[in-house]
């Protein structure tokens, strides 16, 4: 799993030349038992001159990745937070906390992880005056 997430190659769109609709890729299996498969991108228009091609035709893909999806969970600190997310009715609130800024009362707060080792971190954002700061970071 490691390794994926280092993978540095990247991903694509390619588009025909004939009618530069959207290609998709497409293992094309070899008849030979020795030769291995190899991906390719076809067109799927009904009438395109690329998609009547045979698969012996169509062009080799640049690599095999068709997909890449990377999720970083990570909230750094200096992470820029919307000036209205203080306005977002579907965010926990909380009324036991005190701004250090303003001394309001009343502040939203999102979970984050902050590293692989730290856990997960609490930031609030207070209503009153938009000042983020965060509980649970290890420093």
């Amino acid at each position: 799993m490691a390794a994926a997430a280092s993978d540095a190659r990247q991903t694509s769109m390619q588009f025909c030349t004939e009618c530069n609709n959207l290609m998709y890729p497409k293992e094309v299996r070899s008849h030979d038992e020795g030769e291995p498969s190899r991906l390719v991108y076809v067109c799927k228009a009904p009438k395109c001159h690329v998609s009547a091609r045979s698969k012996a035709q169509c062009q080799n893909a640049e690599s095999s990745m068709v997909w890449k999806h990377v999720v970083k969970h990570q909230m750094l600190e200096d992470d820029i937070v919307h000036t209205d997310i203080t306005q977002d009715p579907t965010l926990p609130r909380t009324r036991n906390i005190v701004c250090k800024e303003c001394k309001a009362r009343e502040a939203v707060y999102i979970q984050a992880l902050t590293g692989p080792s730290e856990g997960i971190s609490l930031y609030f954002i207070c209503c009153g005056c938009n000042h983020t700061w965060s509980e649970g970071v290890k420093e």
